[in-house]
């Protein structure tokens, strides 16, 4: 196996910052619905930086590694640097090439910061 699979492998089989994060100033539940993966995403901020950021759910191995990679990113960057965050930026986080239905997998974690930011922004 090769490094990149294994590091992969390692965010599944132990996700960093999972869990619900206590005083959340952001609460979002996303759902692939063509696989039925599910996360709930959790903000918490000061100001205008990330300071603590979690997520519980179910799901393959992409989706969970997506979500702990990406909630290991997010945590002491802006809200701008956050909003600039897609998918491409979170695939090269990766380091693995995946299909078109696997990337659906990762995008799973991205819609859930994109939906976070736009609540954000809204209240």
């Amino acid at each position: 196996m090769d490094i990149y699979r294994e590091f992969l492998l390692d965010h599944y089989q132990n996700p960093r910052n999972y869990g619900e994060v206590i005083d959340a100033d952001v609460i979002i539940e996303a759902e692939n619905l063509s696989c039925g993966d599910t996360l709930k995403l959790f903000l918490k901020r000061n100001g205008d930086i990330i300071t603590e950021a979690g997520f519980t759910g179910e799901g393959c191995a992409i989706a969970i590694a997506s979500a702990s990679i990406m909630t290991e990113w997010l945590q002491g960057r802006t809200i701008k640097e956050a909003e600039d965050f897609k998918l491409d930026d979170l695939m090269q986080l990766l380091q693995v090439e995946l299909t078109a239905s696997r990337s659906k997998c990762a995008a799973l974690s991205i819609d859930a910061l994109e939906k976070a930011l736009l609540i954000k922004k809204n209240n």
